[in-house]
């Protein structure tokens, strides 16, 4: 049986000994090293201007400040909205999600604790990726527009500053799903009423979404 002497024993002790603190020293390196990633990478929006979207309260970045429009329904940095542009959709969010959906590459992400979808298309155009990230503040629907196809972290502060959503995961899914559904059965009622002749000019047929479903009829 192989014997182990002290000297022995305690020549492994220091080597096992000087294991364990390089273990540590490493280990508190990485946590160090976290930490000032962490704090490189936060942004301070204190000083940042703000405005009024629908009824939230919107931080806005420094470099998108001076917009080419601004109401209660939209901030327009620029002529161009794929530059920089937060709107409030709930007016026509059929219309807008269903354009967006069969427009664009989507994704669900979760941005600032707010469950949303992240379209991105490139525009043949101007030759460049746009981004558009739907998300819900409140009761209501908001979608902001960038250039790129990144969810950067100026992106983040804007979305941060919005009130939480009063949906859960589920809901806001369902909403949107829904809405888009609408708009395939709109869409379709409209193609086909197109394409029926009429010898009737004194009439128009009309399709309409509420409460109580899809609504469509003749009106002189």
């Amino acid at each position: 049986m192989l014997k182990i002497d002290n000297f022995s024993q305690k020549s492994l002790l220091i080597i096992l000994q000087q294991y364990i603190n390089m273990i540590r020293k490493i280990l508190i390196f990485l946590i160090l090293l976290s930490f000032l990633i962490t704090s490189v990478s936060a942004m301070d929006s204190s000083n940042w201007t703000t405005a009024n979207v629908g009824y939230e309260n919107f931080k806005i970045p420094p470099k998108y400040e001076n917009p080419y429009e601004s109401d209660f329904n939209m901030y327009e940095f620029d002529e161009d909205i794929d530059e920089f542009t937060i709107r409030y959709v709930n007016p026509q969010i059929m219309d807008l999600y269903g354009y967006f959906l069969e427009s664009n590459q989507a994704k669900k992400v979760k941005v600032a604790g707010h469950d949303a979808i992240h379209f991105t298309c490139y525009d043949r155009h101007d030759g460049k990726n746009n981004s558009k990230l739907w998300f819900s503040a409140g009761e209501e629907f908001y979608y902001i527009t960038w250039r790129g196809t990144k969810i950067t972290s100026t992106i983040k502060e804007v979305v941060k500053s919005a009130s939480d959503s009063k949906y859960n995961h589920d809901e806001f899914y369902d909403i949107l799903n829904d809405e888009y559904q609408n708009y395939k059965i709109v869409h379709a009622i409209e193609s086909q009423r197109n394409d029926y002749p009429t010898s009737d000019r004194g009439h128009h047929s009309f399709v309409s979404v509420g409460s109580n479903g899809v609504n469509f009829g003749v009106m002189t």
